[in-house]
């Protein structure tokens, strides 16, 4: 089995989170917006579960997740900020298959997301960031693909727009003696997102994906799908000031061999922002990658 060195790439990127968080210029900007990281921050407990084409057809993945957001302010006047985030999923095989053929019975995956946005007072928000996954599987993989989102608000309450991930890096490996491919899956969806007079926040999307391979291990021929139809949604439901549930979920059809991926928890905010989150001018606009909006295929 190919085992992948992945301590050089994590600690560039500790490094580089290090150094945002000195730079003389988010000192600077915090003096008149945020004074402290935790003012921006999101820690994140919850469940996970996945079922895609890298699950080669005989497998899907139910474990527990954790994850942690924060944004620093670059240019204040223009509500241009900067985002860091880091999740990680422990999971354990869901179907009694993979782990008879091969031996794998577990999954860990490792995001992270960095990457800027922008709030405006002319009620228009946009934001980009490159994600990486470093997974754990039947073998070792490093994949990455950028992700964008823009929206405007028609009304307080009510916001249209779009976001899309578009793939740039996948990688090669074996499951068994077998060679694989994995990449991400490029889509992009139109969503329109409600915000409740209780601050939850709900957003519908739909729109279309490249495609996937119809991947089932013990069958030899694969065929394709593409391009494939998408829907998800997910929400933000305050408690109080701190604590909120928050949970999505995202499916490329046909579902039976795309993907159908979700997860639902907790999030802690120490700045005391949950009911007011998405009107925080530097709060990260864009989530941590989890599995509903990094999809990966598989070819053999």
């Amino acid at each position: 089995m190919r085992r992948l060195s992945l301590s050089p790439a994590r600690s560039l990127l500790v490094a580089a989170a290090a150094a945002l968080v000195a730079t003389p210029l988010y000192a600077q900007s915090a003096a008149s917006g945020p004074t402290r990281i935790t003012d921006t921050m999101d820690l994140f407990i919850g469940l996970d579960g996945s079922k895609q084409p890298q699950d080669l057809g005989i497998n899907a993945n139910m474990g527990a997740r954790f994850s942690g957001n924060f944004g620093v302010p670059i240019a204040k006047s223009a509500g241009l900020g900067a985002q860091f985030g880091l999740g990680v999923n422990l999971s354990d095989a869901a179907v009694h298959v993979l782990d008879q053929i091969e031996g794998t019975s577990s999954r860990q995956q490792t995001y992270v997301t960095f990457g800027v946005f922008q709030r405006t007072d002319r009620k228009i928000n946009w934001g980009i960031a490159y994600d990486l996954l470093f997974e754990h599987y039947y073998d070792s993989f490093t994949l990455g693909q950028f992700r964008g989102q823009a929206g405007y608000k028609v009304t307080p309450h009510d916001e249209f727009g779009a976001w899309v991930a578009v793939r740039t890096q996948g990688d090669d490996g074996v499951m068994g003696t077998t060679p694989v491919r994995l990449d991400p899956i490029t889509q992009g969806n139109g969503y329109y997102e409600r915000t409740w007079s209780s601050f939850a926040r709900t957003r519908l999307w739909a729109g279309v994906a490249s495609g996937h391979d119809n991947v089932v291990w013990v069958f030899p021929a694969n065929t394709r799908s593409s391009p494939v139809f998408v829907y998800g949604a997910d929400l933000h439901m305050p408690l109080n000031d701190r604590f909120a549930v928050t949970g999505a979920a995202n499916f490329l059809t046909p579902t039976a061999t795309g993907t159908v991926d979700a997860y639902l928890g907790v999030v802690f905010y120490p700045g005391h922002i949950a009911m007011h989150h998405a009107a925080q001018d530097f709060s990260p606009l864009l989530s941590v990658a989890n599995n509903p909006m990094f999809s990966v295929n598989l070819k053999r």
